[in-house]
Order: structure tokens, then C-alpha cells, then sequence
């Protein structure tokens, strides 16, 4: 069996220093490298159902937390960050049409949004509330 290398590996760099955060996190990062696994193995397309209902799934419960969290202790990018994970819901229920409608090319431009999401959203949009809800004694 081929070992594929991790597109993105958990470091500390992504991490928020909130433990339920970091461990969702996490997951994610999972779900990432499982999509990665599947699609250097030939089977994307096939793999794609169950990591698209993981991803909806992490979007729930994650958003959920970490919108409680900001909104409990008044963060003022609220508004903000919530648009951006509206965003990340509509993009995912978009794949799930796409490979529905049997088009081509989804597992690849899924990892090419995830990729994003991970440098951009979880590295430096989550690293803004961070520092905040720390501060507020949320670990």
C-alpha cells in the first residue's frame, strides 16, 4: 500500500488554545487528509458522500461552538466570522449538488477549497477570536 503524505499535518500553528476548538479542529484536518487518501488512491468520487456529510457535520457542531463562544463573551468580529461560516455551509452544500449532478472534477476543487479553508479561515480568522476569548479565561 502507497502512504500519501498529509496535504496539511495539525501543528501548533492552528491551534487556538481552546480544547473542544482544537479537537474539532483537528477533526477536520482528518477529514482533509481522508479526502487526500482517497483521491491519491483513485477514489475521490467515491469517497466523497461520506466526507461531504463529515463536513456538514463539523459544520454544525464546530460553528455552533464556536459561535456560542464568541457571542457569550462579546466578540466584535461576530458578525464577521458567522458570514464566514455561512459561507463555508453554502460552499459545501454546493459540492454535494455538483456530485449529485455528476460532475467532474468535485473531490479536486473540494481539496482546493479546504486547503484554503485551513490556511486561511483556521490559521488566521479563528486566531482572531482567539487571543480574545482567551484573555476572557476561555481555554
Amino acid at each position: 500500500m502507497v502512504t500519501v503524505s498529509k496535504v496539511f499535518r495539525w501543528t501548533e500553528a492552528y491551534s487556538v488554545h481552546i480544547a473542544l476548538l482544537d479537537q474539532q479542529h483537528q477533526g477536520l484536518f482528518a477529514t482533509v487528509d481522508e479526502l487526500n487518501q482517497a483521491m491519491s488512491a483513485g477514489n475521490g468520487n467515491e469517497a466523497l458522500q461520506p466526507i461531504l456529510g463529515k463536513l456538514m457535520e463539523y459544520a454544525q457542531v464546530h460553528f455552533s461552538a464556536e459561535e456560542s463562544l464568541m457571542e457569550e463573551h462579546g466578540f466584535p468580529g461576530f458578525s464577521t466570522h458567522r458570514y464566514e461560516h455561512e459561507m463555508f455551509r453554502k460552499n459545501v452544500a454546493m459540492f454535494l449538488e455538483e456530485y449529485k449532478a455528476g460532475k467532474r472534477g468535485v473531490p479536486v476543487t473540494l481539496m482546493f477549497f479546504l486547503q484554503n479553508w485551513l490556511k486561511d479561515h483556521v490559521q488566521h480568522a479563528d486566531k482572531l477570536y482567539s487571543g480574545f476569548l482567551n484573555a476572557r479565561g476561555v481555554h
